[in-house]
């Protein structure tokens, strides 16, 4: 009776632990297993202790600047740095507040009695490529009804169906959702922390997805610090792609503007390297090259200049993004500039 009471108990965590791993709702929407990155992303790549540090939320709790008679409405087109966990609505002295991931797109409505704003938030890193075309993500005319392609050829329908229930099969992740199940409880996370020091000590070797300073004081993402990655700041960037990344930008405000909106504003996140560490190789200057070009029509949010004077505020210890610090930096240039200013001119 025991064990067979035993094999089932075994069989059951066995059949949850795979659809918890399998399906991506259950490992995030429950409250079993621990946040990957409650330490950071740099340390749940690294494992390295002496970049561990519990990551804090900024909102104040009950404090709100969002405001029903503000006359502005704030759109923002972002990445990871603008997610709701980051930034919200109560940031931000605004009537209306629409956040939108460079991976999605959304039907919006624009309210002519306000004034309309839409900031191009990109992290360094990824700039290059939200930039290399015009920015579409927001479609502010009726939205068409899809309709079949009656001429559409059987191969392509099985084509296309495959690909809509691709991810549901075979959801990206699994094998990672399902180590951090088994491992990232802060039991497991001393012997990973060992290893990962041992290594580093005895034969200088660390994980490949992140990068140590010069110093041994800092730790960086790899895409951001590998001089041979595409999206590292170290990697070259000619003036003709500056040329066409600004382009895009002027063309991306202008078609905005033509469809009801009162300003564009373009914010480029500096990556941590960027900042804390350009000697590690040659810094190509991405965001100075863009922001200071003479045919830059898009006002920008310059957040560079100020982090470069203090190299050591803005960025958390064990993670990729700002800190507190950092972020409130960029807000009060939205919330003190941007949105006071067009609060006037309204």
């Amino acid at each position: 009776m025991l064990k067979s009471a035993l094999k089932y108990t075994v069989l059951l965590v066995a059949i949850f632990l795979w659809l918890q791993a399998y399906f991506p709702a259950i490992y995030s929407n429950t409250k079993l297993f621990p946040d990957d990155y409650r330490f950071g992303d740099l340390y749940r790549l690294s494992y390295l202790p002496q970049f561990k540090e519990r990551t804090i939320a900024c909102h104040e709790e009950g404090k709100s600047l969002a405001n029903d008679t503000s006359q502005v409405n704030l759109y923002i087109i972002g990445d990871s740095f603008a997610e709701e966990a980051r930034v919200n609505k109560t940031d931000f002295n605004t009537s209306k507040y629409l956040y939108t991931h460079w991976a999605n797109d959304a039907y919006i409505q624009l309210d002519s009695t306000k004034r309309n704003i839409l900031i191009l938030e990109s992290v360094e890193r990824a700039a290059k490529e939200h930039l290399s075309e015009d920015v579409d993500n927001f479609s502010i005319a009726k939205p068409i009804k899809n309709t079949e392609n009656p001429n559409l050829s059987f191969r392509k329908k099985i084509v296309h169906g495959w690909e809509e229930i691709s991810p549901v099969l075979f959801p990206p992740g699994t094998e990672e959702r399902l180590e951090h199940t088994l491992f990232n409880y802060d039991f497991f996370l001393w012997f990973r922390e060992l290893k990962a020091k041992m290594n580093l000590i005895l034969f200088d070797r660390i994980e490949p997805k992140v990068i140590l300073s010069k110093d041994k004081k800092h730790l960086y993402y790899m895409e951001e610090a590998d001089s041979t990655h595409g999206r590292s700041a170290f990697f070259p960037v000619t003036d003709a792609q500056i040329d066409t990344f600004v382009t895009h930008a002027n063309r991306s405000r202008e078609k905005y503007l033509k469809a009801g909106f009162d300003e564009v504003y373009l914010s480029i996140i500096p990556n941590k390297v960027s900042v804390q560490s350009p000697d590690l190789g040659k810094y190509n200057h991405l965001i100075e090259r863009i922001q200071n070009h003479s045919a830059l029509e898009v006002p920008v949010i310059d957040t560079y200049t100020i982090f470069k004077k203090n190299p050591e505020k803005y960025y958390l210890k064990s993670d990729t993004h700002w800190n507190c610090a950092g972020r409130n930096i960029w807000l009060d240039i939205i919330n003190q500039q941007i949105i006071v200013e067009n609060n006037l001119k309204k």
